[in-house]
């Protein structure tokens, strides 16, 4: 699916995104259970059931995901958006497209349905791999060592730093800082807990 474009921006995204991952028709009903933003991405974990009262049959009608006792099934969902000149828009997919997104929290992650879905199951860890990144710490004194060099403006590539905190003067609280091992350089990284580095 493409973009699709609002002409206003509405009120209450959330909201928005909510309405987005309901419905029904005669068979079944769904609804979103956990709903998590990640910068102007959303991530859904939308609960679809039977409202028939058919026995349940053990798969879905993709055959991608384990139905439980009622029939029903979770999935995600994720919504990336935009917002410009006063328009807002949205483009969705779910986890068995490969969405290249893939920042949800292992708490939504956790309410998902048992799945075969190749896409859905490397989607899945993706996200359990940006959670145990994110949740690495740095202290003053660790020496780490990123898998790609860095390219710098001067054109030298660094690759092992020292990490320290510093408080420049004016500033309200102090900053990490990262001191190249091969240079003296002294630097910032940005987005340091999501790129593949190892402490040594």
């Amino acid at each position: 699916m493409g973009w699709l474009i609002y002409n206003h921006t509405p009120a209450c995204i959330r909201d928005e995104i909510a309405r987005l991952c309901g419905g029904e028709n005669e068979q079944r009903r769904s609804y979103p259970v956990l709903i998590s933003r990640k910068g102007n991405v959303w991530y859904a974990a939308v609960r679809v059931e039977p409202k028939d009262g058919r026995p349940p049959s053990g798969r879905d009608s993709t055959g991608d995901y384990e139905t439980d006792a009622t029939g029903g099934y979770t999935f995600a969902a994720i919504f990336l958006t935009s917002r410009e000149n006063g328009q807002w828009g949205y483009k969705s997919m779910d986890e068995t497209m490969g969405p290249n997104a893939a920042e949800a929290p292992l708490k939504l992650i956790d309410l998902l349905s048992p799945t075969t879905s190749e896409w859905a199951l490397n989607w899945r860890q993706s996200c359990r791999d940006h959670a145990a990144r994110a949740s690495r710490s740095l202290k003053p004194g660790d020496v780490i060592r990123l898998e790609q060099p860095l390219r710098f403006l001067d054109g030298t590539e660094r690759q092992t730093f020292r990490i320290s905190r510093e408080r420049w003067p004016g500033a309200n609280r102090s900053t990490t800082v990262f001191t190249c091992l091969e240079t003296g350089a002294v630097c910032r990284i940005p987005n340091i807990r999501q790129r593949g580095w190892t402490r040594i």
